[in-house]
């Protein structure tokens, strides 16, 4: 019984922190993720390289080389890192970012719906 109360107790911390990681607003953010934000800034450097269709899946942006946002970041974290982690600061501060800016459109997966919207550009991305 003390096992099973044992592994209950350390699951529950597992997901308690989880879930307070994923929103946390005090991430440190390191010169590794000033250069995930430059290389995907790189890969978005052109209006032509920009996939506004995002579907979270980045294959088909790696193969064509038209990338969007999330993708771009995803491929940025993998060049810099070698792996992508989702909730990683770079990914964090962007999607805190575009939450400040959205005046509350964009609810479920931020760096996906935020560039979906029609009146959405490059240009206007990359002033915030």
């Amino acid at each position: 019984m003390k096992t099973i109360s044992l592994c209950f107790a350390l699951l529950t911390c597992h997901v308690c922190f989880g879930q307070e990681n994923e929103e946390n607003r005090n991430l440190v953010f390191d010169s590794v993720d000033l250069k995930i934000i430059q290389r995907a800034d790189a890969i978005l450097s052109d209006s032509i390289k920009w996939n506004k269709r995002d579907d979270r899946e980045c294959t088909d942006d790696v193969a064509t080389g038209n990338y969007s946002l999330y993708c771009a970041l995803y491929k940025a974290s993998i060049d810099i890192v070698g792996e992508y982690v989702h909730r990683r600061a770079a990914m964090q501060l962007v999607r805190f970012t575009l939450e400040k800016y959205d005046n509350g459109r964009v609810k479920n997966h931020r760096l996906m719906d935020w560039i979906i919207t029609p009146t959405q550009h490059l240009k206007k991305l990359k002033k915030y």
